[in-house]
C-alpha cells in the first residue's frame, strides 16, 4: 500500500516517537515558568526575525520587561517576608513557652480553683453597680453565692476561700463565675470576670496569633492575658 507521506513509513521509529510525543502533553510541556532569561531570549529572536519593512515596536518589548522585573522584585521581596513572619513566630513560640505552668489572670468565667487555697478574680465594670452579687458553680450546680459591696467603674479584686455556702472545703478543679449588679436605672447587669487560670501549653493558631490552653481546657489569645505569675 502507497504511503500517504512520502519518506514515512509506518516502519519510520522516528515517526512514531514524534506522533507518541506529541500526544503525550506532559513530555513537551515546559518545566519552568518563563523568567526574564527567557524572555530576552524571546525578545532577541523576535527582533532578528522581524519584518523589515514592518518592524516592531521595541517600546512595548521594553515595557514588559520592566514589568517582568516588577513582578520578580516583588516575588522574591514576598518571599524575604513570609521567611521573616515564619520566623518571627518561631520565636515568638519559644518565648512564650516559658510561661508554661505559670499562673495567669485572663478574661473568662471559669477558673482553677486549688483546694484549701484563696482563689483571687477581678470584677471589670464599665459603670457603678450596686446590689453585686457573685455566684461560683462547678457541674454538680451552685457552690457558693458571695454578695460584694457596691462597685465603681473599673476593676474589683474578689477573694474566694473555697468554702461553699455550708462552709465546706471544695476540693481543687474547675470553677465557674456569674456576677450581676445593678445600675444606676434599677436594671440588671452583667459584669466581665477576670479569672485566674495555669497554662499547660502554647501554640500558633491559624491566623497566626499566639493562644494559651489553659489547665481549664480553655484556649485563649495572648490579648486576654491580664497578668502572669510564678
Amino acid at each position: 500500500m502507497a504511503d500517504y507521506f512520502p519518506g514515512v513509513t509506518t516502519s519510520n521509529t522516528d515517526y512514531l516517537e514524534a506522533m507518541q510525543q506529541s500526544s503525550n502533553p506532559s513530555s513537551s510541556a515546559p518545566n519552568n515558568v518563563m523568567g526574564q532569561a527567557d524572555f530576552l531570549m524571546l525578545l532577541t529572536t523576535q527582533l532578528q526575525n522581524q519584518d523589515p519593512s514592518e518592524p516592531m515596536d521595541p517600546t512595548s518589548f521594553v515595557t514588559d520587561l520592566t514589568q517582568m522585573s516588577q513582578l520578580e522584585a516583588t516575588t522574591k521581596m514576598n518571599e524575604s517576608i513570609l521567611a521573616m513572619t515564619q520566623g518571627f513566630q518561631n520565636l515568638q513560640t519559644m518565648q512564650a513557652a516559658s510561661i508554661i505552668g505559670k499562673n495567669v489572670q485572663v478574661d473568662g468565667e471559669d477558673f482553677s480553683h486549688t483546694q484549701d487555697a484563696v482563689s483571687q478574680f477581678r470584677l471589670s465594670s464599665d459603670e457603678p453597680l450596686t446590689d453585686v452579687t457573685v455566684v461560683i458553680s462547678n457541674a454538680n450546680g451552685v457552690v457558693k453565692e458571695l454578695s460584694i459591696d457596691d462597685i465603681q467603674a473599673g476593676e474589683k479584686i474578689v477573694d474566694w476561700n473555697g468554702l461553699d455556702n455550708f462552709d465546706r472545703a471544695q476540693s481543687s478543679g474547675v470553677y465557674s463565675l456569674t456576677a450581676y449588679g445593678t445600675d444606676a436605672n434599677g436594671e440588671l447587669q452583667s459584669i466581665n470576670t477576670v479569672v485566674p487560670s495555669r497554662v499547660n501549653s502554647v501554640g500558633i493558631d491559624s491566623s497566626g496569633g499566639m493562644t494559651l490552653t489553659l489547665a481549664t481546657g480553655e484556649r485563649v489569645t495572648m490579648d486576654t492575658v491580664r497578668e502572669i505569675s510564678g
